[in-house]
């Protein structure tokens, strides 16, 4: 008859487990248990049995680029993609889109489908992650429910044997908006879930996200200088456009935003532009909002690109929408787009992660002007891009 087992060989085995999950040698594991290494490769198999998950990992350098790019095809909705590819070389970019069309299946409304979506792409975004040194994050329910994925998913800190710089790319819009959808929590809790709990993201929760065209020159002004005492956002931004010359020499390192291995964003629905960070700053713009939705064939984390032959008192009002905003810019998406042209090594350059219906607009025009690399949508998004594309 077998011996039955005691409690403190159960409390060993799966502290064993516990440490092994950490990342910890069998040596550090005897030494903190004070037990035998030759004790510990036996808690070991049994742990792995009931308490431990093994994680498989991709070698991706046995595998040759020819046959990862039919790999990579396989895995993309091909026909679509052939139509998109087509709209950036029409307009002569060189960015080619990796596409990956997921199915989410019925879902009772839009927020069931956000987190449905992002708990189905955390492997991908994950897989990206490690590819970069830095990544930006805008903002909103979309992003929320990715990173909250991607928070869950069973692996050690830190994912990296280097840490992975997450930076904010937009200031507060100052309303009653959720705060976890902000740009600054994204970054900070994103950070915590990949370098572990110690790591300190870079923060633009004093920025505001707009300075009201309402404002007198002077107090503009004043806004602006008291922003620029937000060391982080100057690491981040770096000074005013309009800042004098010497200001602008004065800084000692390139703007982070303008270095980026990634950028993680999402494209909300045409019919809400903005959306999120838009906030009741917005609300004191001399530019009414329904006008601003005319103006735009695509907005993305804050950069709004006009549709074609907009009238002179259109574009006016569109620079001062765009002379407003303290966040990201279209020269920081254009940048990392093509630090992602090579969609198998390197970079991954800018991910947008987006699903439901009214977004086809503004990814047609985003894919033009090669601003996406990474297009993860679900199958409702790919079929009203297919519906649009000719």
């Amino acid at each position: 008859m077998p011996r039955k087992r005691s409690p403190e060989k159960d409390i060993e085995i799966i502290a064993t487990a516990y440490l092994a999950a950490q990342g910890k040698r069998n040596k550090q594991i005897s030494e903190e248990l004070d037990i035998s290494e030759v004790a510990v490769a036996r808690n070991l198999i049994e742990a792995r049995q009931k308490y431990l998950r093994t994680e498989l990992t991709f070698l991706r350098k046995r595998v040759g680029p020819a046959m990862m790019r039919k790999v990579e095809q396989r895995l993309t909705h091909k026909p679509l993609l052939e139509k998109l590819n087509k709209l950036a070389e029409h307009k002569q970019h060189a960015c080619k889109l990796t596409l990956r069309v997921f199915c989410c299946g019925h879902c009772k409304d839009d927020r069931a489908r956000m987190e449905k979506l992002g708990e189905i792409a955390a492997p991908l975004v994950r897989t990206l992650l490690r590819r970069s040194a830095s990544c930006g994050l805008t903002w909103g329910g979309m992003l929320e429910a990715v990173v909250a994925a991607l928070s869950a998913l069973p692996y050690p800190k830190p994912w990296t044997g280097e840490p992975i710089e997450f930076i904010p790319l937009s200031g507060e819009p100052l309303g009653r908006e959720r705060r976890r959808y902000s740009s600054s929590s994204l970054a900070r809790e994103l950070g915590a879930a990949v370098n572990g709990p110690t790591y300190e993201a870079p923060s633009l929760a004093m920025v505001p996200a707009f300075i009201p065209d309402g404002f007198e020159a002077e107090e503009r002004a004043g806004v602006r200088k008291l922003i620029e005492l937000v060391k982080d956002y100057l690491d981040i931004f770096g000074h005013y456009q309009g800042a004098n010359p010497s200001s602008r020499r004065a800084r000692r390192a390139i703007p982070k935003a303008e270095e980026l291995d990634m950028i993680l964003t999402s494209v909300g629905s045409s019919d809400r532009p903005l959306g999120f960070g838009r906030g009741v700053l917005f609300e004191k713009m001399s530019v009414h909002y329904h006008d601003l939705s005319a103006m735009l064939a695509a907005e993305v984390g804050g950069v709004c690109i006009p549709h074609d032959n907009l009238t002179r008192v259109q574009d006016e009002q569109l620079d001062i929408v765009r002379e407003s905003w303290t966040g990201l810019r279209i020269e920081h998406l254009q940048k990392c787009a093509q630090r992602g042209v090579d969609p198998l090594t390197g970079p991954p350059g800018v991910v947008v992660v987006s699903g439901g219906t009214k977004r086809a607009t503004a990814i047609r025009e985003l894919v033009s002007q090669g601003l996406i690399n990474y297009l993860i949508i679900d199958e409702v998004l790919a079929a009203e891009l297919e519906a649009t594309l000719p």
